[in-house]
C-alpha cells in the first residue's frame, strides 16, 4: 500500500518541478513534457489535452499546405515532388501522433473509463 505523501515532500516536488535556472535543472524538468507528447498521460487534464491538440494542429497545417501544393500546381517533377511528399508525410504522422496522445484515456479495470473530474 502506497503511504500518502506530506505536504512537505509535497512542497519539495512541486519547488524541486519549478526550478530550472540551470541547464540540467531545465532538462530534468523538460523530460516531462516529452513523455507527455510522445507517450500521452491517460490522466491527462482537459486543459493539458487541449494544448495538445493546439500544438498537433501546429503540424497538421504544413502537411496539409504540402499535399494542396502538390494538387494545386500538378507538379510532375521529381526533384520538387519528393522533398514536398517526405516533409508533408512526416509532419503528417508526428500531428496524427499528438492527437492519438490527446486523445488516449485510461482505462478502468472493469473496461468501463474512467470519467474525468
Amino acid at each position: 500500500m502506497e503511504d500518502k505523501p506530506t505536504l512537505d515532500q509535497i512542497r519539495e516536488d512541486v519547488e524541486e518541478r519549478q526550478k530550472a535556472i540551470l541547464w540540467e535543472d531545465a532538462r530534468k524538468g523538460g523530460r516531462s513534457v516529452d513523455a507527455f507528447l510522445w507517450r500521452g498521460d491517460p490522466k491527462a487534464k482537459p486543459i493539458q489535452r487541449a494544448g495538445l491538440i493546439v500544438f498537433g494542429f501546429m503540424f497538421l497545417l504544413p502537411a496539409v499546405f504540402c499535399f494542396a501544393g502538390l494538387i494545386v500546381t500538378h507538379t510532375a517533377e521529381t526533384s520538387a515532388l519528393v522533398p514536398v511528399l517526405v516533409l508533408g508525410t512526416g509532419a503528417l504522422l508526428v500531428s496524427l501522433r499528438l492527437f492519438r496522445n490527446a486523445f488516449l484515456r485510461s482505462k478502468e479495470p472493469d473496461g468501463e473509463q474512467r470519467e474525468d473530474t
